[in-house]
């Protein structure tokens, strides 16, 4: 921005002549300090200072936006900053607009992976090690402890994650109640959130039932669905098995039903068979299997599987006719009680043989269906996933995945029930999203909330929320319409207790809104681990209305799923502002349409019946440069602190080649993030981050020369009536930038606002209004109306700009205004310095007439540009101020009118040495000349011609209008006059 001191070559009065000229002069440096007091001094500036300041805004409009916690397990990583940064910008948006923004951020700190991790440091084993499964092997060591053991490694974990995360969020300058944060271990926290349970106790929508869950034999606890991740090349054993049918089927005896199977393991556990009552069947024979009953759509499936030809013997068998049927297990003696033949909605000719082998124990659908016709759940697993002793007893002990599938194989060959075998089926399966092992789904006792008799309410209160993007409501309101009931127990020590008591004599659970009420006291005064020891007597949590009956109570063992934990944070926040609170906003990654989303919205409704915010937006993942998930196995795994000390090229890289920043580059990540389209995954590499280095430094850069040229400003500001057309063409673009800006960050569009401010930094202000009026700032006198004007304009675009910059690179915002000149910062409102208030144009600088103008008058601007750049093509001129422009329009007309208009700007507009309107071109001698035609209006012709300039250069302004080699122009003849500065006439 800055210009180039005279050539050497000048006379050696024109050493004198430079210290004449009003160069910028600004203590801003062109790279940030390394000094790691300054930078701390303005973190706490943009980030403590400027919350606790926003905060004393008692009658301002407030904005909540609640904080999704992040887990307490381990280092913070780009999602974080994505997702911490973005939220950042957001309520200092907030902030700029007038509102007290109330933003408590908090953490995650229950749950297996905590607890899992714990147990690893404790034992030494590490992610790296040889180990199968370094987590499977964790659960196992956990076995041997305590629940208080596990419990007190897994709270000091916590606590050290949490203090590590803060820290490194607040290097982030995000700004938050960092001393008021809420931590889901919290005593009051959890209070709070058993509060909640107590009232969904009360509203009958807590219940215990002995049905399918996801379980996870490596964790040894029910997952829930958030807590699963699908294996596309899960590799299973599938296989073809017939079931002999009892009597006759349609006249035809000896018939066996085939059934198709991914999991063999779930067989003896079968209570039925499933067929489809419109779906077509036939009876097949086959030399080998018999008779066997398959539906037509399917026979060539089964064909393919079975060797030897199969002859339909009977066919337009429809479903319905199949209904009542029973059969024999294949497995079992016949003697036992047979298994009857039911329709089932859900069979279908896409897969397997069109019958549907049921286990109510080991599948919902199984167990749904079976519901309806009176048929009990079994489930022979035990909790490490290993068949029990009420199944047959070769299969006792064994591992149904593993062993157990291999033996339940080996039975059925040996009864002769094996059709076929597909060793290797590959297909998606589910898995655990922490152990990363296969899952299975098994019938247990656990606790239960009610989801289907709140889900119309829940997706009519989504109806009055804001998604952003809108497709996110759409997304929510699906996955709460599929859910009929959430498992909230889990088998596990680190977690908040269900507050159940089982009578020791029967079992059954007392679970009541005046027993949880009673627990609940007992644990605001002894805390959770009370309920974990062994010291403390189950009596003391027996309510008064329950001693007497003659029965004993023991304390349950399952703590409540995380999900519940911090989808109940709202009520935190509602009791930290004491009152019921409706967050403005939740912002998260689009994976909490099933986690954090909808948690909140279900505990929210179900104990108050509103939702718990009114706008919802999320954002992606991020990726590296090429589109990948980031992952340690591909090695393009890139952390924060690599963006904010590495030069671009390095990130990336196992090895960085130049050397590392002496203080993070926050601005670099910030800007980063707000450069990101987050509606969708985004993307981070060399590429993208050397084009944000790239707009991080000419803002620093035009920060920087506008500091410079307000250096010796007054403070004064010229009216808006005394100032040339250029100076208000650069306050209406001003106006546009700041009203185009400040609604895509209302509208939580940060890329359009950043691509905004980039493009304006480069056009409107680098290549036009700061390097147009170098020439008057420079080269006039300081108390020159035409150079006052220019620092007057200056002055509201450094404010604007800065403005508009804060929320998004805060730390260059708060650096740039402590080099601010005194002038500058005492005619600046308070509020605006202090990022409290945007800045706010005014409406008379919102000139469309001018800009209009402009616009056409850029249409002889590029021809005269065109003329240039062919004259310093052919070596005729090195810039542009060597020429002087003839601008040939007719006498009369709009385009006449519009140059003549705005003549006495178009010198400087177009930086040349001259510039004239003629009526036509004249025939004159001259050393080169181009010329260009244009048009502006309909029918009205114009041309300009390029010539060299008739002056010489001066040695002073460097425009060429004095009258010798070697002068001064008349202009700074003047100024050196005034100056009294002698010798130059």
């Amino acid at each position: 921005m800055l210009r180039s001191n005279p050539p050497a070559a000048a006379s050696a009065a024109s050493g004198t002549l430079k210290s004449t000229l009003l160069l910028p002069n600004t203590t801003l440096p062109i790279r940030p300090s390394a000094s790691t007091s300054e930078r701390a001094a303005l973190l706490q500036k943009v980030t403590s200072d400027l919350y606790t300041l926003q905060s004393q805004r008692k009658d301002a409009p407030t904005f909540i936006l609640h904080d999704g916690p992040p887990y307490a397990n381990g280092a913070l990583h780009l999602g974080h900053a994505l997702n911490k940064i973005l939220k950042d910008i957001v309520n200092r948006v907030q902030i700029l607009d007038g509102k007290r923004v109330v933003f408590i951020p908090g953490w995650d700190c229950h749950g297996l992976p905590i607890e899992l991790k714990a147990l690893q440091q404790k034992h030494g084993v590490k992610p790296a090690d040889s180990s199968k499964n370094p987590t499977a092997d964790a659960v196992e060591m956990g076995k041997s402890m305590t629940a208080l053991e596990i419990r007190s490694m897994a709270r000091e974990l916590a606590q050290g994650t949490v203090g590590e995360q803060m820290k490194e969020f607040q290097q982030w300058a995000v700004m938050a109640d960092w001393e008021g944060k809420y931590v889901t271990m919290d005593k009051d926290y959890e209070v709070l959130q058993l509060q909640v349970f107590r009232e969904m106790v009360k509203r009958g929508l807590v219940y215990r039932r002995f049905r399918p869950v996801y379980w996870s034999p490596s964790s040894g606890s029910a997952l829930a669905e958030a807590e699963l991740e699908y294996n596309d090349q899960h590799v299973s054993k599938a296989a073809f098995i017939k079931f002999p049918v009892l009597g006759q089927v349609v006249g035809e005896d000896g018939v066996c039903a085939v059934i198709w199977t991914t999991t063999p393991w779930t067989i003896p556990a079968n209570k039925a068979v499933a067929v489809g009552l419109d779906m077509e069947y036939c009876i097949v024979q086959s030399a080998s299997h018999g008779n066997l009953l398959v539906a037509r759509e399917r026979l060539e499936y089964l064909g393919t599987a079975v060797k030897g030809d199969l002859r339909i013997i009977k066919s337009k068998i429809m479903g319905k006719d199949l209904v009542g049927l029973c059969y024999t297990h294949p497995l079992l003696p016949v003697d036992v009680l047979a298994h009857p033949i039911i329709s089932a909605d859900f069979v279908s000719a896409d897969s397997g043989t069109g019958l549907v082998h049921l286990a109510p124990g080991h599948g919902m659908d199984d167990y749904l269906v079976c519901l309806t016709h009176n048929i009990a759940p079994f489930s022979p697993v035990d909790n490490n996933g290993c068949y029990t002793t009420d199944t047959l007893p070769e299969l006792h002990g064994k591992e149904v995945l593993y062993g157990g599938t291999k033996a339940v194989l080996e039975l059925l060959k040996s009864s002769g029930a094996l059709l076929h075998l597909q060793k290797k089926f590959v297909h998606k399966y589910p898995c655990d999203w922490r152990t990363k092992r296969p899952i299975i789904v098994r019938a247990t006792a656990q606790w239960f909330a009610d989801a289907e008799s709140i889900k119309a309410d829940a997706v009519t209160a989504l109806e009055d929320v804001r998604f952003i993007p809108e497709t996110g409501k759409s997304r929510l309101a699906t996955f709460v319409k599929a859910r009929s009931e959430w498992c909230i127990s889990r088998q596990r020590a680190w977690g908040v207790p269900i507050p159940a008591l089982y009578d020791t004599t029967t079992g059954e659970p007392l679970l009541t809104e005046a027993s949880v009420d009673h627990i609940i006291s007992v644990l605001k005064t002894h805390g959770t681990d009370s309920w974990f020891s062994p010291d403390i007597a189950d009596e003391l949590f027996v309510a008064p209305e329950y001693t007497g009956s003659g029965k004993t109570y023991t304390r349950g063992k399952e703590t409540m799923d995380v999900w519940f934990d911090s989808g109940t944070s709202w009520a935190t926040i509602s009791s930290r502002l004491n009152t019921p609170v409706t967050a403005d906003l939740y912002l998260e990654g689009t994976d909490q349409h099933r986690g954090w989303f909808q948690s909140s919205l279900i505990t929210s409704i179900a104990a108050r019946s509103s939702a718990p915010y009114k706008q919802v937006l999320t954002h992606g993942f991020v990726l590296d440069g090429t589109g990948r998930k980031m992952s340690k196995s591909l090695g393009n795994v890139i952390s924060p602190t690599d963006v904010t000390t590495r030069h671009p090229h390095d990130v990336g890289l196992a090895t960085p080649t130049r050397a590392l920043a002496s203080i993070q580059k926050v601005d670099i990540l910030r800007l980063w993030v707000a450069h990101c389209d987050f509606t969708k995954d985004v993307t981070i590499g060399q590429t993208v981050l050397t084009h944000i280095h790239e707009v991080l430094r000419k803002a620093r850069v035009t920060s920087r020369f506008c500091l410079g040229i307000l250096n010796d400003w007054d403070g004064k500001y010229v009216p808006y009536t005394s100032l040339s057309a250029i100076d208000k063409l650069a306050l209406a673009q001003l106006w546009g930038i700041n009203d185009s800006v400040r609604a895509a960050l209302a509208a939580y569009n940060f890329n359009k606002a950043v691509s905004l401010l980039a493009a304006y930094t480069s056009t409107e202000l680098s290549a036009f209004y700061l390097d147009v009026i170098k020439d008057r700032v420079y080269s006039s006198l300081p108390s020159s109306p035409i150079r006052r004007a220019a620092q007057t304009v200056a002055a509201y675009i450094l404010r604007n700009y800065l403005s508009l910059l804060s929320p998004i690179i805060p730390l260059l915002t708060a650096e740039a205004w402590s080099h601010a000149p005194d002038a500058l910062i005492s005619s600046t409102p308070h509020e605006e310095r202090e990022m409290l208030r945007f800045f706010s144009p005014e409406a008379e600088w919102d000139n469309h007439a001018l800009l209009a103008d402009f616009a056409r008058l850029i249409v002889v601007h590029s021809a005269v540009k065109q003329c240039i750049e062919r004259a310093k093509a052919i070596g005729q001129i090195k810039v542009n101020l060597e020429t002087e422009v003839q601008v040939v329009v007719p006498p009369r007309g709009e385009t006449r009118k519009l140059v003549e208009r705005y003549r006495e700007d178009l010198e400087a507009l177009w930086i040349v040495s001259g510039v004239e309107v003629v009526e036509e071109m004249e025939e004159m001698e001259m050393r080169w000349r181009e010329t260009e035609s244009f048009t502006l209006a309909p029918r009205e012709w114009g041309a300009v011609r390029v010539r060299q300039a008739k002056g010489r250069k001066c040695v002073r302004c460097w425009v060429y209008k004095a009258p010798t080699e070697g002068g001064v122009c008349p202009r700074c003849v003047g100024v050196l006059k005034e100056m009294g500065v002698e010798g130059w006439v």
